[in-house]
């Protein structure tokens, strides 16, 4: 089905100037649309992966109807109604759509990143929980089985190599070994959540720093975004895949290996932005594990790209062959950067609690 007829079941205002697909996105498909009024987010969801499609948009609705109710200070995605009255269009083979309101933003990339603007990351994010902290996770459909669960993505990897060609499975035999030595760590994880020592809260569970839109005139956040894996999880995850993503010197898909390193006073940002808004309510078992998460969670990351790499990459989009192997190889390399210093952000962690 055409573009342009999937984008006329749609309330949009105007007249189509300008048409775009965007490429940041690993799993949607998404464009950018502009009209003679305004602005606006198309976008095709891959059924593929996010197969709860109506109970993804439930948990949107549910959360931003709490965030509004509880003096939520960041800007939400209006979404756009079809001009039957339902959220979604779906096309020929269908496939569902939505539309959003665009939101007029910056985003920042890894060379611009300061101490500032990761404090501003981590007080949002820490926001965020606060407001959500309220609203109890059962209300939240789980959308995407065992999703951040460390210890089953482990699991799943060491299968996978098992059936894989000799040549690949040499490939990431290194970093199946360097992995193995925090298995323990990913069942205890898993136990402390199982038995709510770990309390399941309302999460975002994707708050890499791409997801953040920034005011395009200075430093301050306009919004958080992507809010498709809405689910109940606890907030390491959260906290450890925004270091994971903005306090270090590489993306994820840099080649560069050799020069991936972790920016620890970046790290110490974002904490003392995240902790002066979530400190009344955080547990201190949460507390306890803070430090090690932006391990777990690049661990995580590596493991993913390794599965989807050894499964022909049938997950994450790809520009070229062997992207996910390299992708895990550079997650691997700031997990080891990040060890080096897990000592230090946990000292650092503790001190904001005390002050």
């Amino acid at each position: 089905m055409e573009l342009k007829k999937i984008i006329s079941a749609f309330e949009i205002e105007g007249e189509i100037d300008f048409l775009q697909e965007l490429s940041k996105g690993l799993i949607n498909t998404t464009y950018l649309i502009k009209t003679n009024q305004r602005k606006y987010i198309l976008q095709k969801i891959n059924i593929t992966i996010l197969k709860n499609v109506s109970g993804i948009i439930n948990n949107i609705e549910i959360v931003n109807s709490h965030l509004k109710n509880n003096n939520y200070q960041y800007e939400l995605l209006e979404m756009i109604k079809t001009k039957d009255n339902n959220n979604l269009f779906y096309d020929t083979l269908t496939a569902p759509w939505r539309c959003y309101k665009y939101i007029e933003h910056k985003n920042y990339t890894i060379e611009d990143l300061n101490d500032e603007i990761i404090f501003e990351f981590g007080k949002a994010i820490g926001h965020f929980h606060a407001c959500l902290s309220s609203l109890d996770s059962v209300n939240i459909l789980n959308t995407i089985t065992d999703f951040h669960n460390t210890k089953n993505y482990f699991n799943s990897l060491k299968q996978v190599i098992n059936k894989t060609t000799t040549v690949k499975k040499e490939e990431v035999q290194l970093s199946l070994m360097f992995i193995q030595q925090f298995n323990d760590k990913f069942q205890q994880i898993n136990e402390l959540i199982q038995e709510r020592k770990l309390p399941l809260r309302v999460c975002h569970n994707d708050t890499k720093i791409d997801n953040i839109l920034f005011e395009k005139n200075g430093k301050n956040i306009k919004s958080i975004i992507d809010l498709d894996t809405l689910m109940g999880n606890s907030i390491i995850y959260d906290f450890g895949d925004a270091i994971r993503t903005s306090c270090n010197t590489r993306k994820e898909h840099d080649t560069q290996i050799n020069k991936v390193e972790f920016e620890f006073n970046l790290f110490k940002s974002f904490a003392k932005g995240y902790v002066g808004e979530s400190k009344t309510f955080i547990y201190e078992a949460e507390r306890d594990l803070l430090a090690f998460s932006p391990i777990l969670v690049t661990l995580e990351q590596a493991i993913r790209f390794f599965i989807d790499y050894l499964n022909e990459d049938s997950y994450y989009r790809i520009n070229y062959p062997k992207q996910n192997l390299r992708r895990g190889l550079n997650q691997i390399a700031l997990a080891k950067k990040m060890l080096l210093k897990e000592k230090e952000m946990k000292n650092y962690i503790n001190s904001l609690f005390q002050s």
